[in-house]
């Protein structure tokens, strides 16, 4: 009897969703107490499943602030500030520098084209990394200025 009861439970469950039940089965359901009380229970279960949940619980900022202490002490919640200082020294360093080397060569005549081309060409690379290095080290700050002037951000 067992045999019998796992194998029309089988194709019971190989069945999709509102799929018609095989006569086999359906009459093996209406004489087997255990397997038709077995199909009532997934369909409670899937009707559970499916239905949304109502549980409703009040949880305030603050409450999600402790929340996040308790698993990570060190987290801060003010945004760190982002400092000009050390981008604005690099940014004047390299444009004295540019100066000094074209001052430089002015004064003592090199006239080697190719060689003020090569040290244009690296200093044009390096003010690109720089200003890669500035905007991904800043990155945070930026997104969040783009949120607050897109209107998504208070």
């Amino acid at each position: 009897m067992k045999k019998n009861c796992d194998e029309m439970m089988n194709t019971f469950l190989m069945l999709d969703k509102n799929e018609r039940i095989p006569l086999g089965v359906t009459l093996h359901l209406l004489t087997c107490h255990e397997c038709r009380n077995e199909v009532r229970l997934m369909g409670m279960a899937e009707r559970i499943g499916a239905s949304e949940l109502n549980v409703r619980a009040p949880i305030s900022a603050e409450d999600i602030k402790a929340a996040i202490m308790s698993l990570n002490p060190s987290w801060k919640i003010e945004p760190k500030p982002v400092s000009m200082r050390k981008w604005v020294v690099g940014g004047v360093f390299m444009i004295v520098f540019m100066l000094f080397f074209n001052l430089f060569v002015r004064i003592f005549g090199f006239k080697s084209e190719m060689l003020q081309l090569a040290f244009y060409l690296v200093f044009a690379g390096f003010v690109t990394f720089y200003c890669m290095a500035f905007v991904g080290a800043n990155m945070d700050f930026f997104v969040k200025r783009i949120a607050v002037c897109s209107g998504e951000l208070p």
